[in-house]
């Protein structure tokens, strides 16, 4: 097992890389503790029952969670990201044995890339899991057994992939995905529904506005973590799909054909 303050008020420390471990079962719930220059975890290939208590780490960069080929991880629970980071996550969760997402799991993040596809137990996403998030701009689902997408947090979406998810086999109204611009899906007859729609972005994708809260937080970053919720900052505008150009109308690239 990994115990708890292992990684535990490292300033200088960027990367965390825990890989082929499948006899590590344990990671205890302080492992990871004010690593605010922290950028990359990865933790996959091991024999963890329970996703490791990521809420403390309070980095201060772009972060990346790697979190993969896992299979007995089972649950995600209600406020797991809060404290991550105070900038823009990607959040990878694929191919682990994920059953159970909680509401409010995403909470408090600004997500940007959200990966939880060959979790094949995996059979809802609940209405509320992305309250309290900002986004996420890409959501992949692919080889899952995911039904449907909740009616809420889908408007910062704008790439969708759900391959081989056969169980999708509804999707939201296309109002709910204002900011949407590619979807790669399973079934042809949901690419039918985009084909000729052509979308009024009445609400512009949050990238598009222009005033931020970022100088006040450079100002005074101890600040970052007292607020409630991801939704008072904007996106950063790396990274963002190059089709996407703040547009009030745009036609949705959708596969399969």
């Amino acid at each position: 097992k990994i115990e708890s303050n292992v990684f535990c008020n490292l300033p200088n420390l960027l990367e965390i890389k825990i890989e082929k471990a499948i006899n590590l079962e344990i990671i205890e719930q302080d492992a990871f503790q004010n690593v605010p220059s922290l950028k990359y975890l990865v933790i996959s290939n091991t024999g963890i029952k329970l996703l490791p208590t990521v809420n403390q780490i309070h980095s201060l960069q772009n972060f990346v969670l790697d979190i993969q080929d896992n299979i007995y991880i089972r649950k995600i629970e209600r406020n797991t990201f809060l404290g991550l980071s105070a900038y823009r996550v990607d959040i990878r969760l694929n191919q682990n044995g994920i059953q159970e997402i909680e509401n409010y799991a995403f909470n408090g993040t600004i997500l940007f890339d959200l990966n939880l596809s060959g979790n094949s137990n995996l059979e809802k996403l609940p209405n509320e899991v992305f309250q309290g998030a900002q986004g996420p701009v890409f959501l992949d689902i692919s080889e899952t057994k995911i039904s449907f997408l909740p009616s809420i947090g889908l408007e910062h979406i704008s790439k969708l992939v759900a391959k081989s998810t056969y169980n999708l086999k509804k999707l939201p109204a296309m109002e709910k995905f204002r900011a949407l611009m590619e979807a790669s899906l399973t079934y042809p007859s949901h690419c039918c529904a985009f084909a000729n729609w052509t979308k009024q972005n009445v609400a512009l994708h949050p990238i598009c506005n222009k005033l931020s809260v970022k100088e006040d937080l450079d100002e005074y970053p101890e600040d970052r973590f007292r607020k409630r919720s991801a939704t008072e900052y904007d996106f950063p505008t790396d990274d963002l799909h190059p089709d996407f150009q703040c547009k009030k109308e745009v036609q949705v690239t959708c596969f399969p054909e």
